[in-house]
């Protein structure tokens, strides 16, 4: 099954409290759960074992810090395991799974003294190893800028990678380093600053199954593809054209990237297409071979 959840609706005014499941590799959906789950956008969906898991978010004045889990295998049964994590209300967090099965979140932001115009940004870290029933702070203030829409994903060699992100909403607050942290969160070294790829947030990252990196699309309306064969250290360009795309209108960021789970294919649901906070939102689903 292919899962997504939440998410901007009606241009952006909205925002979904929905969880939608495909049984035919995203041709066709169905509605699986609706107003369980209080409405978000730029919160995190994670796979443990069998569970899946919903944490973060936010809407105009509310950031979640709660945590919502489904063992059901069809995402129809949700329960809240957490109700207010150790760390903050955020959105626009960073989220992996370790192979040891543990949750790691990164970064994200919040609006600054109440105002969505504005926002404050975190660059702290947690882990947890059960199952997002409590966390463990592993750094308050990591060696990267605290920022919000970074990729956060555990390489071939167990070393956690953040990737790019933003601390604005403008071309010239993109970012585009890249750490490396081989504690698991607690330190973290750069490993560039000029990956070859151009500044962005919001863009998709995924591990493959041989163990390269590719990042794909993001903030404003990118539709390139790069790839790296030594963690993350230099990338190439294999495409610029992702979704039979040549141009910005057709360009998309805050999609959901999901690898199958034999990794031979890589999935795109949805994303923006708006350069501001309200416009066109996509609704489709593409597939690539790996």
């Amino acid at each position: 099954y292919l899962f997504m959840s939440g998410g901007r609706t009606n241009h952006g005014v909205g925002f979904s409290d929905e969880v939608w499941r495909s049984e035919d590799e995203g041709s066709t959906w169905t509605l699986a759960s609706k107003g369980t789950i209080p409405s978000r956008a730029y919160h995190v969906h994670l796979l443990v074992d069998d569970c899946q898991y919903i944490m973060g978010g936010q809407t105009f004045f509310t950031f979640y810090n709660d945590v919502w889990e489904s063992c059901d295998g069809l995402g129809e049964v949700w329960t809240q395991v957490t109700k207010s994590a150790e760390w903050e209300g955020r959105a626009g967090l960073a989220a992996t799974v370790t192979k040891n099965g543990d949750m790691v979140v990164a970064g994200g932001c919040y609006n600054k003294n109440g105002n969505p115009a504005r926002r404050s940004f975190y660059g702290d870290v947690w882990s947890s190893s059960d199952k997002g029933r409590t966390w463990t702070l592993k750094t308050k203030k990591a060696e990267w800028t605290a920022r919000s829409g970074p990729r956060l994903v555990e390489d071939a060699h167990s070393n956690l990678l953040i990737i790019a992100g933003e601390i604005g909403f403008t071309p010239d607050t993109q970012l585009v380093d890249i750490w490396s942290s081989s504690d698991t969160g607690e330190s973290w070294s750069l490993v560039t600053d000029s990956p070859g790829f151009s500044e962005r947030s919001g863009h998709g990252v995924v591990v493959t199954s041989g163990g390269d990196i590719l990042v794909i699309g993001g903030w404003p309306h990118l539709h390139d593809a790069w790839l790296s064969e030594d963690q993350g250290a230099s990338f190439k360009q294999i495409s610029n054209n992702v979704w039979n795309c040549d141009e910005d209108a057709c360009g998309k960021f805050d999609f959901w990237p999901i690898l199958s789970e034999d990794g031979l294919s890589l999935y795109t649901i949805g994303g923006s297409a708006a350069y501001s906070t309200f416009g066109a939102l996509w609704q489709d689903t593409w597939v690539t071979e790996l």
